[in-house]
């Protein structure tokens, strides 16, 4: 009875120790204290765990009407056994996984490297895991917010990328393992992404003496890094210019040819690079005057000069359309149209002055710098046979003839050399019928025989006045049909061995009659007519 008092005694000592009751709320521990009094049970020991009821399957179905939320452990349940718990309904699973240990912690040695709009954060692995192997982790911008992710156990590097280039930017990295995220490390150093510049916008470009001028305007974007110049690179030739600021202007392209068509890009550069370049500009082609000519020997003629010239080594980019000669004194000028190397003749000089030339050449831009001087000529007096005025003297005009001038010079001038060696005086329309208005044979009519021939005959070089007409020896548009007398001067010419005339029968411009035509024969000098659709030679002449 004695051992029976005292085993009651040791159990209620035992229950009074492991169980405590407040006001509804049970707590089972070792140390008596209170149970949390929002729990109906309080289970609160530091080195056990609770252990539900254990049972199989058709154990668990014996039990008459669970209540909502009984917990048990069935253990021929799933692969291993299962937590289940009665909704009310059916029992279901509750889900286990293999303790995942606590956080890792924070990655140290973060730093971080600019590159195009992104950033490489180098990091280092945290000294403790948590407990659990770190599954991956992560990068985050400040300012942005912009991450990047890194699967792996160890130390490595995260790219991070969409970031904004000339912003700077910090990071900070996390670690995570099965049971979260770790604290975020410590924020790297500040670093800025950048890239080379965008390309320029090019305006217009202006074409100035071998060189142009490039106008353009600043990328939209610098890259992340400021500009410090622009190059303007031609097409062709690669020439360049480079203008040192960070803005638009105006790049000047040296060196250029003139006469050459080119077209230019710009590129800006800053620190890290040359950036794309822009849209080739206009085409411009510069032209300036053109250089100066190299004077040939001059010739003394009558009154004249004849002055020989080369053609200068540039154009200056533009063809040369005319040449002119001047003189010194005077300032007697000649001029000779085209492009390339001739002579040209000064008129008007005084006879017995000696003169020197100096030839410039003309294009469209203007006339380039003067030849140095030729050599001195002295002109000298009108003679027959010389040559003048695009062809030969062939007469001078004396007292008493038309046209003639006390004190002046005129006369005729024979072209060089035949236009015919066989054409009709009139066409056959016209060999029967007077010319109207009638001729004259006399010195100094024979322009107005020819026109009044052309009048009636028309435009055409197949019969002789409108082929003496169209003649332009040395440039010169006042050619004609000699008359009678004119054509007799020319014999005389002729006789002295001037004019490199035939021994033929020349036509005059003088109408003996509606059918007949005046004409002389050049190897006795007698002269009478014949009829109008006769062939004969022709030889223009002008008047000076």
């Amino acid at each position: 009875m004695k051992n029976f008092t005292k085993m009651f005694l040791a159990a209620c000592l035992l229950i009074v120790f492991a169980f405590s009751v407040h006001a509804q709320s049970v707590g089972i521990n070792a140390d008596g204290s209170a149970p949390n009094s929002s729990a109906g049970l309080d289970v609160n020991f530091t080195n056990k765990g609770f252990l539900p009821p254990r049972m199989t399957q058709l154990q668990r179905e014996t039990i008459a009407s669970p209540a909502t939320g009984l917990i048990i452990w069935c253990t021929n349940c799933g692969a291993s056994g299962e937590l289940q718990v009665y909704n009310g309904t059916i029992w279901s699973n509750i889900t286990l996984s293999a303790a995942s240990g606590t956080l890792p912690g924070a990655p140290t040695g973060v730093s971080a490297t600019a590159g195009n709009t992104q950033a490489l954060v180098s990091f280092t692995a945290p000294a403790y895991n948590g407990g659990s192997a770190i599954i991956s982790y992560s990068a985050t911008s400040s300012p942005g917010g912009f991450s990047g992710t890194l699967t792996q156990a160890g130390s490595g590097t995260i790219t991070v990328t969409g970031l904004t280039n000339g912003t700077a930017y910090t990071f900070t990295v996390t670690a995570t393992n099965a049971a979260g995220t770790s604290a975020a490390s410590a924020a790297s150093n500040a670093v800025t992404p950048v890239t080379v510049p965008g390309a320029p916008t090019i305006g217009t470009a202006i074409a100035g003496n071998a060189q142009a001028s490039v106008p353009f305007t600043a990328p939209a974007s610098n890259g992340g890094s400021a500009i410090t110049s622009y190059t303007a690179t031609s097409d062709p030739g690669n020439i360049t210019g480079i203008l040192n600021q960070a803005g638009g202007g105006t790049i000047t392209v040296s060196g250029l040819t003139n006469g050459i068509a080119y077209t230019f890009t710009i590129t800006a550069t800053n620190a890290i690079g040359t950036g794309a370049a822009s849209a080739a500009s206009n085409s411009v082609t510069y032209a300036t005057v053109p250089g100066a000519p190299i004077v040939g020997a001059a010739t003394a003629g009558p009154a004249q000069a004849s002055v020989p010239f080369t053609a200068p080594t540039s154009n200056g980019g533009s063809a040369i359309t005319l040449y002119t000669a001047t003189s010194t004194p005077g300032n007697k000028t000649g001029t000779i149209s085209g492009p390339g190397s001739g002579t040209i003749t000064v008129t008007g000089l005084t006879i017995g002055t000696a003169y020197t030339f100096k030839v410039t050449a003309t294009n469209a831009i203007g006339t380039g710098s003067a030849s140095a001087a030729s050599n001195s000529v002295t002109p000298v007096a009108f003679a027959i046979g010389l040559s003048y005025g695009g062809g030969i003297i062939a007469y001078i005009l004396q007292p008493g003839n038309p046209g003639y001038v006390s004190g002046e010079t005129h006369g005729l001038i024979a072209a060089t050399t035949d236009q015919s060696y066989g054409i009709i005086w009139a066409t056959a329309p016209n060999q029967t019928t007077s010319v109207p208005g009638g001729t004259s044979i006399d010195i100094g009519t024979g322009l107005a025989n020819t026109d009044k021939i052309i009048t009636q005959n028309g435009a055409g070089t197949n019969y002789a006045a409108g082929l003496a007409r169209a003649y332009n020896g040395g440039g010169y548009s006042d050619w004609y049909l000699p008359s009678s007398l004119e054509l007799d001067r020319l014999y005389a010419m002729k006789v002295l061995n001037y004019g490199n005339f035939t021994n033929g029968n020349y036509w005059s411009s003088s109408e003996y009659s509606a059918i007949l035509g005046y004409f002389q024969y050049f190897d006795g000098g007698s002269w009478t007519a014949i009829n109008k659709g006769t062939t004969y030679y022709v030889r223009a002449v002008r008047a000076f």
